[in-house]
């Protein structure tokens, strides 16, 4: 998917050679120290930003979603509106409908003034009714309710998607991810074992 990605802000290089492979149903986390470049390595990898230099590929008939921190919902008047957007037919609509009721949202509740938690929930809905081939997701846990990231971690073991997620919910990684992607100094390692194992390669590597 990321192949050699550079970035800089200004004088300030944040990824160099960065690089971030994703095959089908993967289940990988995206970790990595505050402010090292985890959710603009993931807006990349959504085709959000453009990189400096290298590679960004999607193959042509891959379906793509990506939850940011802090879903946009401006320009929909309804909770709905937002999530049935970009979905492809009636089926897929009814699955963003059921979401919606099951993370406890209505429907047609305007888009003014929504909290947090409720952006959260109608990102959450959006992307899991399109069930994807690619999911992104960026904190998707935050600031969910413990019952409704249970119900998370169930949808997504259930979906054919391979995931990308970056949390700071660790019982989620050890739930969910199968591979680490290890975000250091601007470039990535790749660690293919539970996150339970991440702490200590980490050490090793370090050493």
């Amino acid at each position: 998917m990321l192949q050699d990605i550079c970035l800089s802000f200004g004088a300030s290089p944040v990824l160099n050679g960065a690089e971030i492979g994703v095959s089908p149903r993967e289940r990988i986390c995206l970790v990595g120290t505050n402010g090292s470049g985890k959710s603009t390595l993931l807006k990349l990898a959504a085709g959000i930003i453009a990189p400096d230099s290298g590679t960004r590929f999607l193959q042509p008939t891959a379906t793509l979603r990506y939850l940011p921190q802090e879903p946009d919902l401006s320009g929909f008047q309804t909770v709905l509106d937002y999530v049935v957007n970009g979905l492809d037919n009636e089926a897929d609509v009814y699955r963003a409908r059921s979401f919606l009721d099951r993370l406890g949202l209505a429907a047609t509740k305007s888009t003014d003034h929504l909290s947090g938690g409720e952006l959260r929930r109608a990102g959450l809905a959006g992307v899991l009714a399109a069930a994807p081939d690619v999911l992104l997701l960026d904190e998707p846990t935050t600031p969910l309710d413990v019952a409704t990231i249970e119900w998370m971690e169930n949808e997504l073991d259930e979906l054919h998607a391979a995931i990308v997620v970056i949390s700071h919910d660790r019982r989620l990684l050890e739930s969910v991810a199968r591979s680490i992607v290890w975000l250091h100094n601007g470039r990535t390692s790749r660690l293919d074992r539970s996150f339970s194992q991440f702490e200590a390669w980490r050490d090793e590597v370090l050493e």
